[in-house]
């Protein structure tokens, strides 16, 4: 029976690491024939989900159910979950989603096709969320060569060595699995004879690449190895990383944000609390002291770096006295952005079953609290840079004004401004004239 080739919709919920697990499904559809669609004309919906908090799991559901739903008047697409929900609850998903055709686990984008393959011979409910026995498969980062884009995501490791209390990651991705560097090496190579400029080094504990399976070398962590050798490589103009963990943090790392002029000036630093008693509750493995420590050395090598994180609020026992503590840190680092989350407790963590469950009432007030002080603190920051000229990767148009593209700069902020289509790609000098709490705007230098 001749292959059937189909028009594919992805989904993509979550963090950059599904964002990397969406293209590798993509480059695999195309290659065997497929087309992807970016519109809701499509013969396959793929969901490719994230697990993180409930919310993200029932906005997901919500829209899977609303593709079910387009089967009639002669339309019957295939739809499909992928991912971390996929992961997370296997078979129980076509229970709870009545009309789903697969469910594709974290460690399976590779059998994409013959997922597809599957269904069109006849097979109804198919689930992949168990290894097939093929580790290396399972590392597979397919891209859809040549990969003509300024900014391009590079996976080096996933599944986590963790065990925070809260988190389901663990149970989502799996045990830690690292790349070798010759291969992660590689494909940077290609992505600049490419004409890529700048890549985003992908792990859920990023700088903890390569522990226990590379040497160290003169002091040097592998990943601070792995930074150096992709800073050598002609045509890679900037290196940004997502996402480390503080106690992968060490000074090796420290240094390199004033040695490697293509390490991007801006961190994010998951921190979760300021409060020591919550940390050991959270079993994040490092104290309210590490953090300060990593942060003001990063401040002073330079006090305009880029400095973001992600906060939890309402955990389980967390008190009035905690929670100040998060604050006077907030207030003293003064956060570029952060990512503040009310306690969202996930099915088979230890923190679901934590006493002292706080209210949620109480959980949003303080949330309220810290994305006043963000409000101040980004606009504050964001101005620093006002009628100042930054170097800035032009990456796309803004969908609804074709004359206006927006790029990042160095620092990592979004920048709008005017520009052309052959401008993209391209890092040009822009000069700052506007600054809000989320980006800043100008015009390129010598036009405004």
């Amino acid at each position: 029976m001749e292959k059937r080739a189909y028009r594919v919709r992805i989904h993509t919920f979550g963090c950059q690491m599904n964002e990397r697990d969406s293209e590798t499904m993509a480059a695999a559809l195309i290659r065997h024939g497929h087309t992807i669609a970016e519109d809701a004309v499509a013969d396959v919906f793929i969901f490719n989900t994230c697990s993180v908090r409930d919310a993200a799991e029932r906005k997901a559901i919500g829209q899977i159910e609303r593709a079910i739903a387009m089967r009639q008047g002669g339309r019957f697409p295939i739809v499909g979950v992928a991912g971390c929900m996929a992961q997370r609850l296997r078979e129980q998903l076509f229970l709870r989603i009545h009309g789903l055709d697969f469910v594709l686990g974290t460690e399976q984008f590779h059998r994409i096709v013959e997922v597809l393959e599957r269904i069109a011979m006849g097979e109804t409910h198919v689930l992949c969320t168990d290894g097939n026995g093929d580790e290396k498969k399972t590392q597979v980062t397919e891209r859809q060569w040549p990969c003509r884009r300024p900014s391009a995501f590079v996976n080096v490791c996933s599944g986590c060595p963790m065990r925070c209390s809260y988190c389901i990651v663990p149970q989502t991705r799996g045990r830690d699995r690292h790349r070798p560097m010759d291969d992660i090496l590689t494909e940077v190579r290609q992505l600049a004879e490419c004409g890529t400029k700048e890549v985003v080094l992908l792990g859920q504990i990023v700088n903890l690449y390569g522990i226990r399976h590379i040497p160290f070398d003169n002091g040097k962590s592998p990943f601070v190895q792995l930074l150096e050798k992709i800073h050598d490589i002609n045509g890679i103009e900037r290196i940004q990383f997502l996402s480390p963990h503080p106690c992968g943090f060490r000074e090796d790392l420290l240094r390199c944000y004033a040695e490697l002029p293509k390490l991007c000036q801006c961190v994010h630093l998951p921190i979760q609390s300021g409060s020591n008693r919550v940390l050991r509750a959270m079993n994040r493995g490092y104290t309210r002291e590490k953090i300060l420590h990593i942060l003001r050395q990063l401040r002073a090598q330079n006090p305009l770096i880029a400095l973001s994180t992600d906060l939890i609020v309402g955990f389980p026992g967390e008190t009035d006295e905690d929670f100040a503590l998060t604050e006077q840190l907030f207030d003293e680092i003064d956060f570029d952005m952060a990512f503040v989350f009310k306690f969202s407790p996930r099915e088979g963590t230890p923190a679901a079953k934590f006493p002292n469950q706080i209210a949620d009432v109480i959980a949003a007030e303080r949330n309220q609290r810290l994305l006043r002080r963000l409000s101040v603190t980004s606009l504050r920051r964001h101005q620093a840079f006002l009628g100042s000229t930054q170097q800035v990767l032009v990456k796309e148009p803004l969908r609804k004004e074709n004359n206006i593209f927006v790029g990042h700069s160095h620092f990592g902020k979004k920048v709008f401004f005017p520009a052309q289509p052959e401008d993209v790609g391209k890092i040009i000098p822009v000069q700052i004239t506007r600054a809000s709490t989320a980006a800043l705007w100008g015009s390129p230098f010598g036009k405004c």
